[in-house]
């Protein structure tokens, strides 16, 4: 059998920069094309999780860890915008097949805080699904859900609202969003397309990690 290896013109990893050879693996250069060495992979924990909220379904990709948690940081903190397709790239062949005709939506950000890093966060991720990628959500408040304890969160619903929604009428949607810690966020988003769009012909929810315990501060 014969292996056919596509070099990609980025020869250092994205995450920590270090020559994507200096620990070669055929899953390393097999990344979807996105230059992650292996060390940085093997820090991902694969959930790969398929579940239900408000009665739709909901997919897990990876376990929030001290390496996602310092991965976000480096994306969002520092400002890192080429670290986007990271977060999809050992799943992305198959999200890009099953979700290539979905319109994507996200939960909404801080509007300070993307004028300042230049970008919003999950958007930036989804477009490496597809190109139909919609801001519909808004903040009615400014807050952010890191300075909100557990228990709070409930209430994140009454600072959450949706605009400009009737692009998704007849539509599949596809809810992509960062980390799951109480679910609250997404039942919100969940709760708002079903209140105000119409018809849709599909609601899918994609999240790139989840934390093991339910009350975990991120």
């Amino acid at each position: 059998m014969r292996f056919k290896i596509k070099i990609k013109k980025q020869c250092h990893c994205l995450i920590c920069f270090n020559d994507l050879f200096h620990d070669f693996s055929f899953q390393s250069i097999n990344l979807n094309d996105i230059p992650i060495c292996n060390t940085c992979f093997n820090q991902f924990e694969i959930a790969n999780i398929q579940d239900t909220i408000n009665n739709y379904s909901i997919w897990y990709l990876y376990y929030y860890n001290d390496f996602i948690k310092k991965l976000v940081y480096q994306y969002k903190g520092c400002y890192d915008i080429e670290l986007a397709p990271v977060f999809l790239a050992y799943f992305l062949e198959k999200i890009k097949k099953e979700y290539k005709d979905y319109y994507i939506v996200y939960p909404p950000s801080s509007d300070k805080d993307n004028k300042e890093r230049g970008f919003i966060h999950v958007k930036e991720i989804a477009k490496h699904i597809n190109n139909n990628v919609y801001d519909i959500f808004i903040k009615k408040e400014h807050y952010k859900q890191s300075d909100v304890s557990y228990k709070d969160r409930v209430h994140i619903k009454d600072y959450i609202d949706i605009h400009d929604y009737q692009i998704l009428e007849n539509k599949k949607i596809l809810l992509l969003d960062d980390i799951y810690t109480s679910g609250n966020t997404i039942k919100a988003c969940i709760n708002l397309i079903v209140k105000n769009v119409g018809h849709f012909k599909d609601l899918k929810i994609i999240c790139i990690a989840k934390t093991r315990k339910k009350n975990v501060e991120i």
